[in-house]
C-alpha cells in the first residue's frame, strides 16, 4: 500500500522530471492556459451582455408593444395622439401611453445640455415605473391646462446640478426658448423605455410639450400594454386592424405604423447573447482538448525517452501503480500550473477590459468550472501516456535504446 511519504516522493519526483525539461513543460502548457483563460473570460463577458440586456430592457414589460411612425415602407404616417381614443377599445389592451419625443437645449444653473424631451401622460409614471426622489408628478389636471412642469431624468440632474438628487422642486429650467417649473427629480433606472432612455430625458405634459417645445418636430409614439402574455398575440393583430381601419389605409397599401413586440425582442437578444458565450466556450474547450492532446503527446515522447529509467526503477521492486501514478502525476502538475497561470491572465484580462468600458462581469462560479474542464482534460489525455508506462516489460525496457 501506498504511504503518504511515498505519495510525496513520487510528486518530487514528479516536480523534478518536470523541471528537467522546463522551457517542453512550459510549450505543453500553453494550451491549457489560453482554454482556461479563455472559458473565465468568455462567462465574464456572457454576464455582462446578460446583465446589459436586462438594464437595457429593465423598464420594459415582456407584454408592451411599441408603435411608432414612419414604417419602413417610407409612407408619410397619420399616426397621432388622435388614435388613442380607438386603441383603448381594444379589450386586450392594459394601458396605453403617449410619447412625443425630441432633443433640445435644456439650461439651468448656469449650464447648457442637450437631452430629450418626452411629452406623455400622467400614467406613463407608472407604466414606466418611475419613481421620483423628490417632488411629484404631473396630473391629468396639468395635462388639459398645458402647464409648463417637468420632471427631470437622473442624468440630467447630474448634468445641470452635479448630483442625481439636487434639491430644485420649484426652480426653473429652459426647454429650447420657454421655462419650466421643475416639479419632480426622478430616480436613477438604467435601461430605456422604448426609444427613450429615462435617465436621460426630461418629461412634460403631452399638451405642453407639443405646444411649446417640440411641436410638429416632435416624433410620436406610444407604447401599449397586452392584459396578459396570452394574449400579447391577438393585442398585434388587433392593432394593426385597427389603425389600418382608423387611417384609412385600403387592401394591398402599405402601414403607415410599425408595431415592435418588446418581449420577442428582449428574448432575441438574450438567445444572440447566449449563442455567442456558448459559441466562445466551445472555442475555450477546443482550445483545452488541443491542450490535453499536446499534454498526451509529451508525455508520449516523456515515456520513451524515460524506458530504461521504468525497466530499472520495475526491476528493482517499482510496482505498476506508482509508475502510473508518477506519469499521472506529471500530467496533473502540467494541468494545474496551466489552470492556475489562465486564471491569472484571466482576472487581469477582466480589468484590462472593464478599464475599456467593457460590460464585462466577474463570475466567482467560472474558475471552478474551468477547474473541472480543464482537470477532466488533463487527466484524460495523461491517463494513456501513464497506463503505457506503468504496462513496460522491465526486461524489454532495460533493452531499450
Amino acid at each position: 500500500m501506498m504511504t503518504f511519504d511515498f505519495f510525496i516522493k513520487i510528486i518530487e519526483l514528479s516536480w523534478k522530471s518536470l523541471r528537467a525539461n522546463a522551457f517542453r513543460s512550459f510549450l505543453t502548457t500553453l494550451g491549457i492556459i489560453i482554454g482556461a483563460m479563455t472559458i473565465i473570460v468568455v462567462v465574464a463577458l456572457g454576464e455582462g451582455a446578460k446583465k446589459d440586456i436586462e438594464a437595457q430592457y429593465s423598464n420594459m414589460s415582456v407584454t408592451t408593444i411599441l408603435i411608432n411612425a414612419p414604417s419602413t415602407a417610407g409612407v408619410k404616417s397619420k399616426l397621432s395622439v388622435d388614435d388613442m381614443p380607438v386603441v383603448k377599445t381594444i379589450n386586450t389592451v392594459a394601458d396605453v401611453v403617449p410619447m412625443l419625443t425630441g432633443k433640445v437645449n435644456m439650461t439651468a444653473n448656469n449650464n447648457v445640455v442637450n437631452f430629450s424631451v418626452v411629452g406623455t401622460y400622467p400614467d406613463f409614471m407608472r407604466v414606466a415605473n418611475v419613481k421620483l426622489t423628490s417632488g411629484n408628478f404631473f396630473s391629468q389636471e396639468d395635462e388639459d391646462s398645458h402647464t409648463k412642469k417637468v420632471i427631470i431624468g437622473a442624468t440630467v440632474a447630474e448634468e445641470l446640478y452635479g448630483t442625481r438628487t439636487p434639491k430644485v422642486i420649484g426652480e426653473t429650467i429652459i426647454l429650447g426658448e420657454k421655462e419650466f417649473q421643475i416639479i419632480g427629480v426622478a430616480e436613477y433606472k438604467g435601461g430605456a423605455f422604448g426609444p427613450i432612455t429615462i435617465d436621460e430625458s426630461v418629461f412634460t405634459p403631452y399638451s405642453s410639450s407639443y405646444r411649446y417645445v417640440l411641436g410638429k418636430n416632435g416624433k410620436f409614439s406610444f407604447n401599449v400594454n397586452a392584459s396578459s402574455l396570452e394574449t400579447l398575440g391577438v393585442t398585434m393583430d388587433s392593432l394593426s386592424k385597427i389603425l389600418r381601419e382608423s387611417h384609412n389605409l385600403g387592401m394591398g397599401m402599405a402601414d403607415d405604423f410599425k408595431l415592435k413586440d418588446m418581449g420577442a425582442t428582449v428574448a432575441s437578444a438574450q438567445s444572440s447573447s447566449q449563442t455567442m458565450a456558448l459559441l466562445l466556450g466551445s472555442v475555450g474547450f477546443i482550445v483545452l482538448l488541443v491542450g490535453g492532446i499536446g499534454i498526451m503527446n509529451i508525455m508520449y515522447v516523456t515515456v520513451s525517452e524515460r524506458t530504461k529509467e521504468i525497466g530499472v526503477r520495475k526491476s528493482i521492486g517499482a510496482k505498476d501503480v506508482y509508475i502510473l501514478t508518477q506519469f499521472l502525476l506529471e500530467a496533473f502538475i502540467l494541468t494545474a500550473v496551466g489552470f492556475l497561470v489562465g486564471t491569472i491572465f484571466s482576472i487581469l484580462i477582466y480589468f484590462l477590459l472593464s478599464s475599456m468600458g467593457f460590460k464585462i462581469i466577474f463570475v466567482w462560479w467560472s474558475i471552478p468550472l474551468s477547474f473541472v474542464i480543464t482537470f477532466a482534460v488533463g487527466v484524460f489525455f495523461g491517463y494513456l501516456p501513464a497506463k503505457k508506462a506503468a504496462a513496460l516489460d522491465p526486461i524489454n525496457a532495460l533493452r531499450f535504446e
